[in-house]
C-alpha cells in the first residue's frame, strides 16, 4: 500500500509516486475529471426543481391537461425551463404557446419535461 500524500503508509515505506505526481493526482480527485459531474449535478438539480414548480402548478390548479410551460427560469438554473407534454406526445406539445417562450427564444437551453401527473418524461 502506498500514501498519495507522499508520508509513510501504514505499511511503513514511502509512497513510490513523486510530489508532484501525487499532488497532481490528489487535484484531480479534488476537481473531477471534466464537466459531467457538473451537468449531472445541474440536471438533479433542475429535476428537484420541476417537482417543486410541478407542486406549486398543481396547487394554484393550472390546467395541466393541455401541456403548459409551468417554468420559464429556474433557480440558480438560469438555463433550465420546465415543460408538461404527454407520453407518448400529443399534437398540442408541440403548439408554441404550450412550450417556454425562453426555450423558443433560444434564452434558455435545457429543460426538464413532465407529464401532466408529474412523472418526468426527460430533462436535457
Amino acid at each position: 500500500m502506498f500514501s498519495l500524500s507522499g508520508s509513510k503508509s501504514h505499511t511503513g515505506r514511502g509512497s513510490p509516486l513523486p510530489a508532484g505526481v501525487t499532488a497532481s493526482f490528489t487535484a484531480l480527485l479534488v476537481l473531477g475529471c471534466g464537466s459531467s459531474s457538473s451537468s449531472t449535478s445541474d440536471r438533479t438539480h433542475a429535476i428537484a426543481a420541476a417537482k417543486h414548480a410541478y407542486a406549486r402548478a398543481v396547487k394554484r390548479g393550472d390546467d395541466l391537461a393541455r401541456g403548459p410551460c409551468i417554468a420559464g427560469r429556474l433557480p440558480g438554473l438560469d438555463d433550465w425551463v420546465v415543460d408538461i407534454a404527454h407520453d407518448p406526445r400529443q399534437p398540442g406539445d408541440d403548439l408554441p404557446q404550450n412550450q417556454c417562450a425562453r426555450f423558443r427564444a433560444g434564452e434558455a437551453h435545457r429543460f426538464v419535461e413532465l407529464t401532466p401527473g408529474g412523472r418526468v418524461i426527460r430533462a436535457r
